[in-house]
């Protein structure tokens, strides 16, 4: 336990740092660049107007395919639930 009275007495105490120089890399690296503004009113005007829209014959494959031979039939759960509902008898086991 003196260990730990000794650790919260240094904790107490002023403590001198020492000076530390910094280079900072964070600022881009790119030099000599011209970026040049684009009017993009007459673009904007343009998708504003109404256009004339061709008809476009498409074949929708969204759906899955499901092959002919495969068949899915239905499960009667009800005697499932109806034990389920019921419950079941446990038994103590020995180790």
């Amino acid at each position: 336990m003196a260990e730990h009275e000794k650790l919260q007495a240094e904790i107490g105490k002023d403590h001198k740092l020492k000076h530390v120089e910094t280079e900072d890399k964070a600022g881009p690296k790119i030099e000599n660049v011209h970026i040049k503004k684009v009017d993009r009113d007459p673009f904007l005007k343009e998708v504003g107007q109404t256009h004339d829209l061709k008809h476009a014959d498409t074949a929708d494959r969204s759906n899955p395919k499901i092959d002919e031979s495969v068949h899915v039939k239905k499960v009667d759960r009800g005697g499932f639930l109806k034990e389920v509902e019921h419950g079941a008898d446990l038994k103590h086991v020995d180790k």
